[in-house]
């Protein structure tokens, strides 16, 4: 698991990267009006696709673990209802995009709008990748995840060497872009397992079921992921919003890194283990990524000052101290992540549904009592209540579980240290290499000589 792990955190790590490039180009370019606009345009595209999934994607990895023998089965359904459920929600989407924005400049709305065609091949895609995730194809898995922020950067890079590069001309890149992941996704995971359409209803109702309870799960930390620029796109300016987005970007970046690596691999693989082993393992990850991320996210405090301003422009100043209050989720955003994988194994979904809920009330009150005196900051507040508030109560959960308290906070030097040696061992593998193809490329030079 730790291999897979840190393959994982590597590819994270390129990913955020990569998303970093763009999002400066994003902001130099667009500016904080820009970039705020393409924020709105795109932000409620992506919750309408949570929003439709039904829990969907998640069941289909519960079952298909739990059922080797009806994976096709439960692929050929997801496909039947993933359809059905797209269509839906572009219609609704649409409709919709016109009352939310109507506070918003008319381009803004048809920015919106267009980004809502991505609804349908999105919401497909989540119960592809779960299907991947199923069959333990993490490699190809990675292999999207990296391919999807590398689109998006050429669509920019072609943009730009065209001179076209705008809000509406880079949603619709994407939208193509997107549109041919799907593809791919859907022809590896076709001709690994070839959907059956049998019983509909039943495998359905079994899908639905399922779903439900990851559902709760889902739409809460949907609203929950997107609560402050949801609000902020609502109550305040698009140049606010474009503030606040790039903040968030970089606050976000190392959640984004250690999540991302865990939702990769860490649900199934934790299935696969005994109760003694797994929940030693949980306790391990949580105290290491705990206090490990808190280090990494108070340094990034320090350097945020200085890095933003010169990365970004001076027009993004206001956005270091949004930044600052952000970082303070960091580590126990990560920490939740691992208990939440923990508690779904145990089919103990409404657990974290309960967790999301209070959150998320938490979260809101906070965000709209200091949002118009406090702007983005009384937001990012907003933020650090909800994850305080649900991190709280799912340790609370997990101790009366069969995890200990100590345990899950106890600082594990000898994890530190087995990473730390990985990474040297990785580093100097790498050196190595580097000097051999060196060696290799003298010794050719000289032959010619």
């Amino acid at each position: 698991m730790k291999r897979l792990f840190l393959s994982s955190l590597s590819i994270n790590v390129l990913v955020i990267l990569i998303n970093l490039i763009t999002g400066i180009i994003s902001a130099r370019y667009l500016g904080p009006e820009g970039r705020g606009e393409l924020a709105t345009a795109t932000r409620w595209s992506m919750l309408l696709t949570m929003l439709f999934t039904l829990g969907l994607p998640g069941a289909v990895i519960f079952l298909g673990k739990k059922n080797p023998d009806r994976q096709r089965e439960f692929f050929g359904v997801y496909l039947v209802l993933g359809v059905s459920m797209g269509l839906i929600a572009l219609v609704v989407g649409e409709t919709l995009m016109p009352v939310l924005l109507q506070g918003h400049a008319e381009h803004v709305v048809l920015f919106a709008q267009i980004s809502m065609l991505a609804v349908p091949f999105g919401l497909l895609a989540d119960g592809l990748i779960g299907t991947l995730q199923t069959l333990n194809m993490f490699r190809r898995v990675l292999l999207l995840r990296i391919l999807n922020p590398v689109g998006v950067l050429l669509v920019i890079t072609g943009l730009l060497l065209m001179d076209m590069y705008t809000v509406k001309n880079f949603i619709i890149g994407s939208l193509v872009w997107s549109f041919l992941l799907f593809l791919m996704t859907f022809t590896w995971v076709y001709t690994s397992v070839r959907p059956k359409v049998t019983r509909v209803l039943q495998t359905g109702r079994e899908l639905f079921n399922k779903g439900v309870q990851i559902y709760s799960v889902g739409l809460v930390s949907a609203f929950g992921g997107n609560l402050d620029q949801l609000i902020i796109s609502l109550f305040l300016t698009t140049y606010m919003l474009g503030l606040y987005t790039v903040s968030s970007s970089i606050a976000s970046m190392l959640p984004s890194i250690i999540t991302g690596a865990l939702g990769t691999f860490l649900f199934p693989k934790l299935m696969d283990l005994a109760l003694d082993r797994r929940q030693k393992q949980v306790e391990r990850m949580h105290g290491t990524l705990f206090y490990g991320t808190l280090l990494l996210a108070a340094a990034a405090a320090c350097v945020i000052p200085f890095a933003i301003p010169f990365v970004y422009g001076a027009d993004f100043k206001e956005s270091v101290l949004m930044g600052q209050v952000l970082l303070i989720c960091t580590p126990i955003n990560i920490a939740y992540a691992v208990l939440t994988n923990y508690v779904s194994t145990e089919g103990k979904f409404h657990y974290v549904s309960l967790s999301e809920v209070l959150g998320l009330a938490s979260g809101v009150g906070m965000t709209l009592l200091l949002v118009q005196p406090l702007q983005g900051v009384g937001a990012a507040l907003g933020v650090v209540t909800m994850a305080l508030v649900k991190w709280s109560f799912i340790v609370y959960r997990c101790t009366k579980m069969g995890l200990s308290l100590r345990s899950l906070l106890y600082v594990y030097p000898e994890s530190f240290r087995a990473m730390f040696r990985t990474l040297l061992e990785g580093s100097r593998r790498i050196g190595r290499k580097s000097a051999s193809r060196q060696m290799h490329v003298a010794g050719e030079t000289e032959g010619k000589v």
